[in-house]
C-alpha cells in the first residue's frame, strides 16, 4: 500500500511540475516578446502529462489533478505582467523546456527524467533568488535615497520570477523523497 501511495505522490508531483513549467513558459514568452500572445495554447501545455497516461497507475486522480492545475494555470496567466526582459524571458523558457522534457522519464522512474526535473527546477529557483535579491537591493536603494526626506512607500511590483520561485518550492518534494529510480536499460 505504501508503494502505491509513493507512486501517486510522484505522479502528482510530475503533474505539478508540468503546471509550473506551463506558467514559466507563458511568462517567459510574455517577457521575451513584450506582450501577451497565445494565452490559451501556452496555458494548455499544463495538460502535457496526459500524453503519458500509460505510465500512470492512478489515472483518474492524475487526470483530475492535471485538469485542475490547468484551470489554475489559466487563472494565473490572467494576472497582468508589465515586464519586458529578454534575458529573464529566455531563462524562463529554458527552465520550462527542461521541466517539460523530464515528464515522461520521471513517470517511468528513470534517472534521466529526474535529472532534467532537478536541473530545470533548480534553474527556476536560482532565477527566482536572483530576482528577490534584485528587488531587495532596489528597495534598500530607494530607502537610502529617502534618508532625511519624507518619502512614500516603495512602489512594489512583483516580477513573475519571484512568484514562480515560491511556487517552485512546492515542487522540491520528489527531490527529497526517496523513490527507487533505475537506470535506462538499453
Amino acid at each position: 500500500m505504501k508503494n502505491h501511495m509513493n507512486r501517486m505522490y510522484l505522479e502528482l508531483s510530475v503533474a505539478y511540475l508540468s503546471f509550473l513549467a506551463a506558467i514559466s513558459l507563458f511568462y517567459g514568452a510574455v517577457e521575451l516578446v513584450g506582450y501577451r500572445i497565445f494565452l490559451t495554447p501556452l496555458v494548455l501545455t499544463a495538460l502535457f502529462p496526459l500524453c503519458f497516461l500509460k505510465n500512470v497507475e492512478k489515472k483518474w486522480i492524475f487526470v483530475l489533478f492535471t485538469v485542475f492545475l490547468a484551470i489554475v494555470d489559466f487563472l494565473i496567466a490572467l494576472y497582468p505582467v508589465n515586464v519586458w526582459d529578454v534575458m529573464g524571458g529566455f531563462s524562463l523558457l529554458v527552465a520550462s523546456t527542461l521541466m517539460f522534457y523530464s515528464v515522461k522519464d520521471t513517470l517511468r522512474l528513470l534517472y534521466s527524467g529526474l535529472s532534467f526535473y532537478i536541473v530545470g527546477l533548480f534553474l527556476l529557483l536560482a532565477i527566482g533568488i536572483l530576482n528577490i535579491i534584485i528587488l531587495l537591493a532596489k528597495i534598500l536603494d530607494y530607502y537610502i535615497q529617502c534618508i532625511g526626506e519624507t518619502c512614500g512607500g516603495y512602489p512594489l511590483t512583483i516580477r513573475p520570477e519571484i512568484f514562480l520561485f515560491f511556487l517552485g518550492l512546492f515542487a522540491l518534494y520528489p527531490f527529497f523523497h526517496r523513490w527507487e529510480f533505475r537506470r535506462k536499460m538499453e
